[in-house]
């Protein structure tokens, strides 16, 4: 069922890159660029282009049943045990810490119907006419 599940998980990411490919503040992050990619996560960063935050368009997410997942979030330097640890400030990881502000995964898994899909992408392109 492997190969079924990868091919299947593959369409649902070139129709997401197709359908958010021209969106204001929305970028698909590439793939690994593996000879055979398992398309596992589907990441996208939400910048300061798109009329939300990261957290708003999860929330409008969450409101409309589509759970999607806030990656890096929060960042390992930021749990109680390693905050206050000198390499934890957040000006010492300026990389990590903007890119957990603005990564979200969308749903992929290989029952994701067309429909379903649908309605993630429309979440999401209808936030910017609100």
């Amino acid at each position: 069922h492997i190969d079924a599940a990868l091919a299947r998980r593959a369409e649902i990411d070139a129709r997401y890159r197709t359908e958010l490919a021209d969106l204001p503040g929305v970028r698909c992050v590439r793939d690994s660029g593996e000879r055979v990619a398992n398309h596992s996560y589907f990441p996208i960063l939400v910048g300061p282009e798109y009329p939300h935050s990261r957290d708003a368009l999860y929330a409008r997410l969450r409101e409309n049943d589509i759970y999607a997942r806030r990656y890096f979030y929060p960042l390992i330097s930021d749990f109680p045990m390693y905050r206050s640890m000198p390499s934890a400030n957040p000006s010492h990881l300026p990389v990590a810490s903007d890119i957990a502000r603005k990564v979200l995964c969308l749903p992929i898994y290989p029952a994701l119907s067309d429909a379903d899909q649908g309605r993630v992408i429309d979440v999401i392109r209808g936030a910017c006419r609100t």
